[in-house]
């Protein structure tokens, strides 16, 4: 399927690991012109050689894409690179965790500024010169807890403000629409990145369990009983990226292996 991005520009936040690099390779695939913006300037170099090496064309920026002046470095390298972009993935860290009765006012703020403020940002960055074109594909690497928000994981903070997210991306695809822009949310689920890894092993090792052990008896109840990897997560934000994705906008599509249990 010709998904109609080629040779678009594509922002990709976080994009050194993990769901970004999955990413910053399909959209290289699909034949765009990748910047992969993140804060480790060794992990950028190296996620640009591997897109490379597999013939994309790739560029990194060492920028912290959770602030105002990081989101305008990261838009101006691939305006000097390449062009503005056409393509913007807001992935980025959702900030300290903790459950409501641990954490303060300041971890709360943290994910304010990280899931909503940030966001707020990048869009205002990318706007312009998105409608200027009249075509432009935002899109948040999100969580399935805005369909049901973490219990087991102490999560106060991100419950909320993930939610705070979700609620400005449904507002925005109405704003932007009219300029041929949409504005979409991928929910994870249990995705084998390295983060997602450091966390479970903490947790395995809480119930007397190695991290292999613990993720067989979890993915068992799924009903596709695997964890997902980036490049699952990177297949459907390449569609809700592309041409054919143009009329699917402020929507969440859950990627999670159907764990869920939830109807809307």
């Amino acid at each position: 399927m010709d998904l109609g991005i080629a040779g678009k520009v594509a922002l990709v936040f976080g994009g050194s690991k993990g769901i970004g690099l999955g990413c910053a390779h399909e959209f290289a695939r699909e034949g765009c012109r990748v910047v992969i913006a993140a804060r480790t300037q060794a992990t950028i170099d190296a996620a640009v050689a591997e897109v490379q090496a597999t013939g994309g064309q790739a560029i990194g920026v060492s920028a912290d894409c959770t602030t105002k002046d990081g989101i305008g470095r990261a838009v101006q390298a691939a305006t000097d690179a390449f062009a503005p972009p056409d393509i913007l993935i807001f992935n980025v860290d959702s900030g300290p965790k903790g459950s409501f009765l641990e954490v303060d006012d300041d971890i709360f703020a943290a994910a304010n500024t990280n899931n909503v403020m940030a966001f707020r940002w990048a869009v205002q960055a990318v706007y312009p010169y998105m409608q200027s074109r009249q075509w432009g594909r935002i899109l948040t690497i999100g969580t399935n807890s805005v369909k049901a928000p973490h219990r087991k994981l102490p999560r106060a903070a991100q419950n909320t403000y993930r939610v705070g997210a979700l609620a400005l991306s449904k507002t925005l695809s109405a704003e932007l629409g009219p300029f041929g822009i949409t504005v979409n949310t991928l929910g994870t689920g249990a995705i084998a990145t390295p983060q997602f890894k450091e966390v479970f092993t903490r947790i395995a090792e809480k119930h007397g369990q190695s991290y292999d052990e613990h993720i067989a008896e979890r993915t068992s109840q799924y009903p596709i009983p695997r964890m997902g990897t980036p490049e699952d997560m990177a297949a459907a934000a390449a569609f809700l990226c592309s041409d054919r994705a143009g009329f699917i906008t402020g929507q969440v599509l859950v990627v999670d292996g159907g764990n869920l249990e939830v109807l809307q």
